[in-house]
């Protein structure tokens, strides 16, 4: 219901969202002021700029890492090893990054945790790889390649890492991470890398 109040024109009720002005000739002109949605153009240019904006990013979610399993596996086990260096140097604790290359389970540990805190981490706070993804191997520049069973990436407390390659396949595409001892940032490569090469 809308408000009234007075004007100055012969004392007549006028709705304060409409506005009359009377001219010298005796007409009067109204103006609603009151605008309680859109125009049809102001819709008509609202979706025809959203419809742009998607017709621009939909081709762009074929590729986004989010939606691609190797992909969010890759930006994963970047994250982790950066955090559990930076971790190791905070907490001035040991840490480690355990890989189990039969199962394609990944899961961490420090050392002031007990025997049954390392096993609850390995059954029940391990991350899974997808299943087209897989870890062929672990190198080490000394102990050379690991196939099969575990594998164990150490972060000590002094800022350093051991220097580690980790080799993954999905189909017939492959990704190696370079983990450096005293670099904060993972190499990535789109191929199968070793220290030889």
């Amino acid at each position: 219901m809308p408000f009234f109040f007075k004007t100055v024109f012969s004392g007549i009720m006028i709705p304060t969202s409409t506005i009359i002005i009377k001219s010298k000739f005796g007409i009067e002109f109204g103006c609603n002021t009151n605008q309680d949605g859109f125009t049809l153009i102001e819709l008509i240019v609202v979706i025809s700029l959203m419809g742009l904006m998607l017709f621009f990013t939909l081709p762009r979610l074929g590729e986004n890492p989010f939606l691609d399993g190797s992909k969010q596996s890759s930006r994963w086990l970047i994250g982790k090893v950066q955090t559990l260096k930076e971790s190791a140097i905070r907490k001035q604790k040991q840490h480690s990054l355990h890989f189990d290359l039969d199962s394609g389970l990944i899961w961490e540990t420090n050392e002031s945790m007990s025997i049954e805190d390392i096993e609850d981490a390995a059954l029940n706070s391990s991350y899974s790889l997808p299943d087209d993804l897989r870890i062929i191997d672990i190198e080490y520049p000394q102990k050379g390649k690991i196939y099969s069973g575990l594998a164990e990436i150490t972060f000590y407390k002094a800022g350093y890492t051991d220097k580690v390659l980790v080799h993954m396949q999905e189909g017939d595409s492959y990704l190696s991470f370079l983990i450096e001892p005293f670099l904060a940032n993972v190499q990535f490569f789109d191929v199968y890398t070793g220290f030889d090469d």
